[in-house]
């Protein structure tokens, strides 16, 4: 999958969409999921998005933001569609990230997270993971399991 330009993620999580809204766009939610770090959303089109950092990024020579976006589509709590730029690569143009939640009778809800690399082709293997968690190297693989099992347990899934 690495050399995908349309990366494409489906998981069903146990809880129900409005639920995993706010996992994806409440700091209460993002500090305990993926790679932690607060959130900033301003759920309108063309609002700002920031994805701040965590003490051990800083501590790894990260600045105070992780990733910042503006947000092209707010639906809540079905559709989120972001452009989204790493603060480690400030030299790439944004990458469209698309959130889609649909939830079924039984509660259980099916997200599918849509990452479209074509404006940064060489950011594909990374954001693909594969690598060491501890060290950036989960991708959104390690970030969607984060949140599943967070939301799923109340527990925050171990580097």
């Amino acid at each position: 999958m690495s050399d995908n330009l349309i990366q494409v993620y489906s998981i069903y999580i146990n809880a129900p969409a409005a639920t995993i809204w706010k996992a994806i766009t409440e700091s209460e939610y993002t500090t305990r999921w993926g790679y932690g770090g607060e959130s900033e959303y301003d759920l309108r089109p063309g609002g700002t998005y920031r994805n701040l950092t965590t003490d051990e990024m800083k501590q790894m020579g990260m600045g105070e933001v992780a990733v910042t976006g503006t947000v092209i589509e707010a639906d809540e709590p079905t559709r989120l569609v972001l452009d989204w730029s790493p603060a480690w690569h400030p030299d790439k143009a944004p990458t469209r990230l698309t959130w889609e939640l649909t939830e079924y009778p039984s509660g259980l809800t099916q997200v599918v997270l849509t990452h479209d690399l074509t404006a940064a082709p060489e950011l594909a293997a990374e954001v693909a993971g594969g690598g060491e968690p501890a060290q950036g190297g989960g991708g959104w693989p390690w970030c969607l399991s984060g949140l599943k099992t967070l939301l799923e347990t109340g527990a925050e899934m171990g580097a």
